[in-house]
């Protein structure tokens, strides 16, 4: 059971990766032009990173999270209803937040071909993967679960892999295959 949902974890960040809204961010990962198999393979690793900066502290808290309300879904159910009211009352009146406010104050920091631009682009594609909603739900049922903080992280690190593991494999073949040229 353990291993099948490592694998489904995984082969729903591929699913993710190819969704509607993922694959736009796909053109801005290319975008960087990288001249050399060895350094796409690098820049790959470094958007990896990225995108486990983002989804495995996600996984190791929705774990420990479902260990704190287990027993008390009643009452989540009920916050969780008021909150999201108050949230759309919010939405109504033209009132909102700003959630991305350190992520703001970067912006002018980052350059385009920097390796704190593909960790950032990594990290803002971890989160674009919430647009595929079913496939990450699903991975964070699991994780909740599970109610091991340390398997809920492996669980999301599985599930970035395989959202990078498709540009891993168009790197191996960057030189190959001339996808450089194309």
């Amino acid at each position: 059971m353990v291993e099948a949902s490592y694998l489904a974890a995984f082969f729903g960040g591929v699913l993710s990766l190819l969704s509607p809204c993922s694959a736009l961010l796909l053109p801005a990962f290319f975008a960087y032009a990288f001249q050399s198999r060895r350094k796409l393979l690098a820049k790959t690793a470094i958007f990896y990173l990225g995108l486990a900066t983002t989804l495995v502290p996600l996984g190791m808290g929705i774990s420990a999270v479902s260990r704190l309300v287990y027993g008390q879904r009643s009452t989540l159910i009920l916050v969780s209803g008021v909150v999201i009211i108050l949230l759309g009352l919010l939405q109504l009146l033209g009132r909102g937040f700003e959630l991305l406010g350190p992520l703001s104050r970067m912006r002018g920091r980052v350059r385009g071909e920097s390796t704190g631009a593909t960790f950032a682009l990594g990290a803002v594609y971890g989160f674009a993967g919430f647009c595929s909603g079913p496939i990450l739900g699903a991975v964070l049922t699991v994780a909740a679960s599970s109610g091991q903080a340390l398997r809920g992280a492996t669980l999301l690190a599985a599930y970035a892999l395989g959202m990078a593991a498709p540009l891993f494999l168009m790197a191996l073949f960057w030189d190959r295959f001339e996808l450089g040229r194309r």
